[in-house]
């Protein structure tokens, strides 16, 4: 059952007047007539909350309460932890350990250890090798490039649920930023690290570097000392891309990362990620993990994942009373490079979704009358070349817009 509301008296009435004494003009109750008409011919599962973000009327509401694949609207929960749990100040450091008794020269192994940022990109590896080279005058190396991985349980280079024979980013402590499975039946288990340590290697000898070892892939010596870290941008500015772009691979690693800044874990696991995601949710949103819901990573690739059209609305309206209007900067919006670039002819901001049978979009927007709108939109199931979901949702939004 559809449930639209009017958010004035005076705004029927005017409409009545209207209608007495032209009898032809287009009335609030044929909108009405005509968005549920929209509605019900969408041939699909379809669940919609939409309410005023200031007020919280409720406008639009259709299966609000029912569990959807939300795909990358998960990703409105991960941002939601990062901030919580993370901290939009925290940086991934990486660990550069080795001994020196010549200058220029390192004694043994050059030993690296990751943390999961996920912001190296050849480029950004090229320039931490730079910066380490120059810093410490770096001429030869007698031993390996060790790489420790370590931070997350290497064996869950995968999401959980995700289909192993889709491309899918690959994680690990150690990323290399936009890599994923390319190949099927093949063990991803140290791929992501040594495609990590062969980009570092590459560069250390165009740099000039000798080296008389290879790679390795180890954990490091407990008698070793720290002798140089790298840090990331802020988190803020990951999670800002990850939400524009809607990049499933850092969204996952700070999924991942959660356990390493609650519990202090030396290894994290998805157990551990999805026991600490379900914590905050209960403390914050009151929403009980395999009852009201169910989240198992953090970029939605998952069709494990389950949540509510309210529940999303929940999450974005708990963001925007904390946050304020700074929240809006994490969003896609039309006017930016990003997932909702010039899709709608007025402002706003918003988080997509999208799987093989899975579409969605929820953010904020004003209306034409100055309404300060939160909504939801998701779709399963649907089907026929026709049956459009971004669409559908264009005409839901636009509709509102207009209407309000």
């Amino acid at each position: 059952m559809i449930k639209l509301f009017k958010f004035k008296k005076t705004t029927t009435i005017f409409f009545i007047t209207i209608i007495i004494i032209f009898g032809m003009l287009l009335t609030p109750v044929l909108s009405q007539s005509s968005i549920e008409e929209n509605i019900e011919q969408f041939n699909g599962f379809t669940g919609i909350l939409i309410e005023d973000l200031d007020s919280g009327q409720l406008l639009l509401s259709h299966n609000q309460d029912k569990l959807f694949t939300p795909a990358s609207l998960v990703k409105i929960f991960t941002l939601l932890a990062g901030l919580e749990v993370i901290g939009g100040d925290y940086r991934y450091p990486t660990y550069f350990y080795f001994s020196s008794t010549t200058p220029g020269i390192i004694d043994s192994s050059l030993y690296v250890k990751g943390s999961g940022d996920p912001t190296h990109s050849p480029e950004m590896i090229r320039e931490i090798v730079q910066n380490l080279v120059n810093k410490y005058h770096i001429k030869q190396i007698n031993g390996d490039l060790v790489l420790d991985d370590l931070t997350f349980q290497k064996e869950e280079f995968l999401g959980r649920g995700w289909m192993w024979d889709d491309k899918n980013p690959l994680l690990g402590a150690l990323v290399l930023k936009g890599y994923s499975a390319n190949e099927k039946h093949i063990s991803y288990c140290n791929a992501m690290t040594l495609a990590w340590g062969e980009v570092f290697f590459k560069e250390l000898l165009r740099m000039g570097v000798q080296i008389k070892g290879g790679i390795k892939v180890e954990q490091v010596k407990k008698d070793i000392k720290v002798k140089s870290i790298h840090y990331s941008v802020p988190l803020d500015n990951i999670l800002i891309e990850m939400m524009k772009m809607s990049d499933n691979q850092s969204s996952e690693i700070i999924f991942r990362t959660l356990p390493l800044c609650i519990n202090k874990e030396q290894i994290s696991t998805i157990e551990q990620s999805i026991i600490v995601f379900s914590e905050l949710l209960q403390e914050l949103l009151d929403m009980e993990w395999g009852e009201d819901y169910f989240i198992v990573d953090g970029c939605g690739l998952s069709e494990y994942n389950l949540l509510t059209p309210a529940q999303i609305v929940e999450a974005i309206s708990f963001l925007y009373q904390k946050y304020g209007s700074d929240i809006l900067s994490f969003f896609a919006s039309i006017e930016e490079k990003g997932t909702i670039k010039n899709r709608f002819p007025f402002p706003l901001w918003a988080k997509t979704g999208s799987l093989p049978a899975a579409s969605g979009l929820a953010g904020i927007f004003q209306t034409k009358g100055g309404r300060n709108i939160v909504f939801s939109l998701m779709e399963n199931n649907f089907r026929g070349e026709k049956n459009d979901p971004k669409l559908w949702e264009n005409q839901i939004i636009e509709y509102i817009y207009e209407n309000y």
